[in-house]
């Protein structure tokens, strides 16, 4: 081959690969099948959570159906008023327990002796009238002389001469109330129609409910069972007409005292009733009512209509005939379901992955980073999911708004909306839920990434939670209506709950935002002045063993954040990483021009490549350090990038030198006179890098004049763009020639003249 041919393959451009050969070497690349793993198995544990291959039920309490919902299915249902119905019923049927106390009527009997024994104490013409007219209540007339008739009385007193007599009317009445004794006696029922029958109970004597009996409320109501005693009294007297002859007289005498005073044994053992009830309801078996395909769904008080909120009993008829759907469903329907749920979150996936190819490629790369992002959709999407099966509630709002504060806080703005918004829209569509829904979640991620811009207290997180709630109230109000839901109470408390859930995200995210920092290794502005704290054991230090690089540092740290915020980078980061980019110099801080106060020059003792050493062991030596007392890492990575792989150009120039005078002098490899890196990666760490070179080197300037201060500033930037620091990092070159116009600006103001006064002047 000619070497005119070789020149000229040598400048021709390869050709174009065909797209199959990219896909193809794109799929043979093992770092592209692990982040597809990831999606897949996050995928299907979402699959798994949600119950993927299954329709989800996304009614809703106070949630107007645009129109009449009809049965999709055959299903039954619980006919709830025939079932209550037909539980009163039985109810009502129960036999009350009732618990005789039995020593009401022996009292009885002990007081019908007494006063039988008051009436043979003294003759008729001395009774008192209260004495005898327990007796003959028929004889007591308005005129209180007029008494029983003294024949009967003397009869009945005859009756009760001798103590046997007495025992025998104990024994006989006795005997007529025994009966009465077993099964008692009541006023009336003590319970209410509906909570048992009122025909018959089951009594049972006191503190015995093993030997209840049944018995028929006739026989124990007072007023009823009156005549049956009266009859009782009659039949036991006739029983000893040997000893009474007069025996009608004197169970007519002695019922005459028992009836007025005859008393309640019975009470309602209400406990064990309403368990006889509960008993009884629950084993009535309930009413069903059939539906067919077809057939409109009817509450309890008339059809489910569009336009008309649904409640509660709504949403259970629409969830009975949900469950009756899905267990209708076909293998087929379900794997078909399954296949168009992966389909959407590979869609998801896809669209945040190549978001994060064109945008932010550094998340797609580090693993870590993706597999969080991950885990971090996943977690949003079933706390959502979880928190919207209650059908009252509208809680998803809170874990989106969080998942959205989070990714702006932790990483980017864009990458937050970005992010909320395919994590709601497979989270709508996924539920079911309309567009409606889509629209409000997205506004309330939106709006509380949007303010998460500087974080510098922590009630900043709950005011960002009620701005959120301002924007979704009305919000709620307005899409939904135009949805066609009806403006009226229900939207109103629906946009309330939706308000409310935007200002509870706000408080948890104060609670959480310091375990977020600590699991994204992030620092939020609140954390960052933490660390700038004047009385930081780091700081304290640096100012006591290495005062002038404590001031180095303290002017660093002014003309970074000033030139950071110009560019609309993190000034604070700046200020805060400026102050300890310098404390490996802790380990020799005599070896540093700044902090040898115009005595000796320890570098006059070493050889050029020794003093390079010592003078860049100091990035390494602040890593280790900043490590030690628990730095963030985007404080150490500022440490380690504010160099770069600069060159230290006095030791090389010095070592140079040398090399040329001497006459055994060997190639100078000027890799040995850079610093290790690596380049700066982000604006932050390309500010640092600036701000400190042009801070150290002005110190040198005799007269720093403004025309001297942009030329040492321009040179600066213009060898560090040169010698390549900045191909690492996103900066461009309207930002680089932003931040040389602000340190230009910071320096005159450091350096700026000041006027001499008259004595100053003479003094001159």
């Amino acid at each position: 081959m000619s070497n005119s041919t070789t020149i000229r393959n040598r400048w021709m451009l390869p050709a174009p690969k065909a797209p199959i050969t990219k896909a193809r070497e794109f799929f043979n690349r093992a770092d592209v099948w692990i982040r597809v793993g990831l999606c897949v198995l996050t995928a299907t544990i979402l699959w798994i959570i949600t119950f993927g291959w299954a329709p989800p039920f996304s009614y809703r309490v106070r949630q107007a159906p645009l129109r009449n919902l009809h049965s999709r299915t055959v299903f039954e249902v619980n006919d709830h008023k025939k079932t209550e119905e037909a539980g009163r019923e039985a109810r009502s049927k129960i036999l009350c327990l009732y618990e005789n106390d039995q020593q009401p009527l022996e009292q009885l009997r002990l007081a019908l002796l007494d006063d039988l024994f008051e009436l043979k104490q003294k003759p008729y013409t001395e009774l008192d009238s209260t004495a005898w007219k327990k007796f003959f209540p028929e004889d007591v007339k308005p005129d209180a002389e007029i008494g029983p008739n003294e024949e009967t009385f003397t009869k009945f007193i005859e009756s009760l001469a001798t103590d046997e007599k007495l025992e025998t009317l104990n024994k006989t009445v006795a005997n007529a109330l025994l009966e009465f004794d077993k099964h008692g006696l009541l006023k009336d029922l003590e319970h209410e129609f509906g909570q048992g029958s009122m025909q018959e109970v089951e009594v049972y004597p006191k503190g015995n409910l093993d030997r209840r009996k049944r018995i028929e409320v006739s026989k124990i109501r007072i007023v009823e069972a009156s005549d049956e005693i009266h009859q009782s009294l009659l039949s036991e007297f006739a029983k000893e007409a040997q000893v009474f002859p007069d025996h009608k007289l004197i169970a007519d005498r002695i019922f005459d005292w028992v009836r007025p005073q005859l008393p309640v044994t019975l009470r309602w053992d209400e406990t064990n009733s309403r368990r006889r009830q509960e008993t009884a309801e629950r084993t009535v078996k309930p009413e069903m009512k059939e539906y067919q395909p077809g057939d409109a769904l009817e509450g309890d008080e008339s059809a489910i209509s569009g336009g008309i909120p649904l409640d509660n009993e709504d949403i259970k008829l629409l969830r009975a005939e949900h469950t009756a759907f899905i267990a209708n469903m076909t293998i087929g329907q379900k794997s078909l379901r399954s296949v168009f749920f992966f389909g959407l979150f590979g869609a998801v996936f896809s669209m945040a992955s190549a978001y994060l190819y064109y945008r932010d490629r550094n998340l797609l790369t580090d693993l870590r980073h993706f597999a969080i992002l991950l885990g971090l959709m996943l977690f949003t999407f079933t706390m959502a999911w979880i928190v919207s099966l209650n059908v009252e509630w509208r809680s998803e709002i809170i874990p989106i708004v969080i998942f959205s504060m989070t990714i702006a806080i932790a990483y980017n703005i864009e990458l937050s909306i970005t992010l909320s918004a395919l994590v709601t829209v497979a989270f709508v569509v996924a539920h079911g839920f309309g567009l409606g829904e889509f629209v409000v979640l997205t506004a309330a991620s939106s709006t509380a990434a949007l303010m998460c811009r500087t974080i510098r207290s922590r009630t900043k997180l709950v005011y960002i939670g009620l701005i959120v709630a301002a924007v979704v109230f009305p919000t709620v109000l307005g899409v939904n209506h135009l949805m066609g839901q009806p403006l009226g109470p229900a939207l109103l408390i629906d946009a309330l709950w939706y308000a409310g859930g935007a200002g509870l995200a706000g408080l948890f995210m104060t609670a959480l935002l310091p375990f977020l920092e600590q699991l994204f290794d992030i620092q939020t502005d609140i954390s960052l002045l933490e660390l700038s704290d004047a009385n930081h054991p780091l700081l304290k230090e640096l100012v006591q063993r290495a005062a002038g690089t404590y001031n180095h540092s303290i002017n660093v740290a002014s003309i970074a954040e000033a030139a950071a915020d110009s560019i609309g980078a993190n000034g604070l980061l700046c200020r805060v990483g400026a102050y300890f980019h310098d404390v490996g110099k802790l380990r020799k801080p005599e070896y540093f021009i700044e902090n040898q106060g115009g005595g000796v020059n320890k570098h006059d003792e070493l050889v050029p490549t020794m003093s390079t050493l010592v003078i860049i062991a100091h990035v390494k030596d602040g890593a280790e350090i900043a490590r030690s007392h628990r730095l963030p890492k985007r404080i150490i990575d500022l440490i380690e990038q504010h160099h770069g792989t600069t060159l230290v150009e006095y030791f090389y120039r010095r070592a140079t030198q040398q090399n040329e005078e001497s006459e055994n002098g060997t190639q100078i490899d000027e890799s040995d006179f850079r610093y290790p890196g690596p380049k700066p990666q982000t604006p932050e760490a390309a500010v640092m890098m600036l701000a400190d070179a042009v801070e150290s080197a002005s110190r040198a300037l005799r007269e720093p004049t403004p025309a001297r201060l942009e030329s040492l500033v321009r040179e600066i930037a213009k060898k560090r763009l040169d010698d390549g620091q900045f191909d690492q990092c996103s900066i461009t070159l309207e930002q680089l020639n932003t931040i040389q116009k602000s340190l230009i600006k910071s320096l005159n103001a450091m350096y700026h003249a000041r006027v001499q006064y008259p004595d100053q002047q003479q003094t001159a």
